[in-house]
């Protein structure tokens, strides 16, 4: 709570994990969202931002507080027993997959950034493109997990990053992580291997698998049978303007999100949630810090915040008149 005093862009996420969605009560019942942003290019070379979510066929439930001491209290490893029972009797969970696009023009007509990553894309359409169904668990769990390397550098052609600050830092980040804990060479493993034949000149290293012939390991070379790069799947080109800089997006818009969320909440959802992070707040002790995030809180619905703030036992005033200081 004391860092999030300062970013007061931890309002909508903090909202989210305090409900019923930060306690799921089932694997199966957890929607994936694409936290960036991403770009699709066609043939032709033309831009449309993306986000992906995959949706839950079985619905998003979640643990209140109490439920959840119950329920962990009872079985620890509760959400795997759950997954693997389901799995063992067929019942095999389904998540449709959902994009929402936008045009590089229509960037700039929301109140807030759509690539800043704290943000959801209100009023977007969602169109269907696919459907992921979970039939197994891998034959070695252990092993594969401890290999496994996710990354968001890792693009099929026709996917590539989006400017969001996050996921360019993340698109070096990750791989390094990897390459540090796995090895230079851990695409190659079996789990991160690609499905089809990789063509380069990237050779030796530790845990190297790959049986380079030949005595050319550089490119461009006039030897026959050298490989060169395919111009089809060379990045696109992004006009730039500006200056380089190192501050905060201009159009944060940091509480209506939170605001919108908590009104999509029933009733006893609401109550859980202001129990479930006002029990969170109470246990601040520097009263500075707890009001400015109680403010934060007030800010994106006034209900919101004084509910959390007679949880709390804070004067609802003094919130009010720390929220009305605040700027979008």
């Amino acid at each position: 709570m004391q860092q999030s005093r300062h970013q007061p862009e931890s309002t909508h996420m903090l909202t989210r994990i305090f409900s019923f969605r930060g306690i799921p009560s089932s694997y199966r019942k957890v929607d994936g969202w694409g936290v960036h942003a991403f770009k699709l290019i066609n043939a032709k070379g033309e831009v449309t931002y993306v986000k992906f979510h995959f949706k839950s066929r079985q619905g998003n439930e979640g643990y209140n507080v109490h439920q959840a001491q119950e329920e962990q209290g009872k079985d620890f490893n509760n959400l795997t027993d759950d997954l693997y029972t389901n799995l063992k009797k067929g019942n095999f969970p389904v998540w449709d997959l959902y994009i929402q696009t936008l045009k590089p023009s229509e960037l700039n007509n929301f109140r807030y950034n759509p690539l800043d990553d704290t943000k959801v894309w209100l009023d977007v359409p969602e169109v269907k493109v696919g459907t992921l169904t979970l039939n197994k668990v891998p034959d070695n769990f252990f092993q594969t997990t401890e290999t496994v390397a996710f990354d968001p550098s890792n693009m099929v052609p026709g996917i590539e990053p989006s400017e969001d600050r996050m996921l360019q830092g993340r698109l070096f980040s990750y791989a390094d992580a990897h390459m540090y804990r796995l090895g230079s060479n851990y695409q190659q493993l079996p789990i991160n291997r690609p499905r089809v034949p990789v063509n380069n000149y990237n050779q030796d290293g530790y845990g190297n698998q790959e049986h380079t012939k030949g005595d050319v390991n550089y490119q461009p070379s006039v030897e026959t049978g050298a490989v060169t790069d395919n111009p089809q799947y060379k990045a696109t080109q992004t006009a730039l303007s500006g200056t380089t800089q190192q501050q905060i997006i201009a159009k944060t818009d940091n509480f209506e999100q939170a605001g919108v969320y908590y009104l999509s909440l029933t009733p006893q959802q609401q109550d859980d949630l202001i129990e479930a992070l006002g029990g969170e707040l109470k246990k601040v002790k520097n009263p500075t810090v707890r009001q400015a995030m109680l403010s934060h809180f007030y800010k994106a619905n006034a209900t919101y915040g004084t509910r959390l703030a007679n949880w709390t036992k804070d004067d609802v005033k003094t919130i009010q008149a720390l929220a009305d200081k605040l700027k979008d």
